[in-house]
């Protein structure tokens, strides 16, 4: 399990790398940041170490490790991504940055102009995590995290 988890997370930043960057420059974007952004401090979905100890070598502390266990057949692991994902999004509500996924063609183009400004609409950083087809453990991801974030907001807001 520890291999093929390697395997996906692997493969998921090469194809996040290879869609944002065409000519050989790292992708420093505000976008790629939040993305692999790791906040260590993540309580849900810690019972997942104690069943799979070999999994202690990953963090999964990243929207982007965090998609990759979405990817397993296994429920325990899509319930504990989800938990950690729903927690990720809350923490980076309560930063002041709250998130936003998505992709289809130009998705990359359409976030690193939005993110421009992140002072004109409730400072929402807007990810983009695929081009034209992902899989389909992307999307659940970005549901995940976008209606979290736009619950928050609709709270934040009344």
């Amino acid at each position: 399990m520890k291999g093929t988890l390697l395997i996906i997370v692997l493969l998921f930043s090469y194809q996040v790398q290879s869609q944002n960057d065409s000519d050989g420059e790292i992708d420093n974007s505000i976008s790629t940041q939040f993305h692999t952004k790791c906040l260590e401090d993540l309580t849900q979905g810690n019972e997942m170490f104690e069943k799979y100890p070999n999994l202690k070598t990953m963090k999964f502390c990243s929207i982007l490790e965090c998609t990759s266990l979405l990817a397993y057949k296994e429920k325990d692991a899509k319930l504990w991504a989800e938990q950690r994902l729903i927690e990720i999004a809350t923490k980076l509500f309560n930063q002041g940055a709250p998130v936003f996924l998505n992709s289809g063609m130009d998705s990359y183009l359409s976030a690193e102009q939005k993110n421009i400004n992140l002072e004109d609409d409730n400072h929402i950083v807007y990810i983009s995590y695929g081009g034209c087809s992902s899989p389909s453990y992307f999307h659940d991801a970005a549901d995940i995290i976008n209606r979290r974030t736009a619950f928050l907001i609709d709270q934040a807001t009344k």
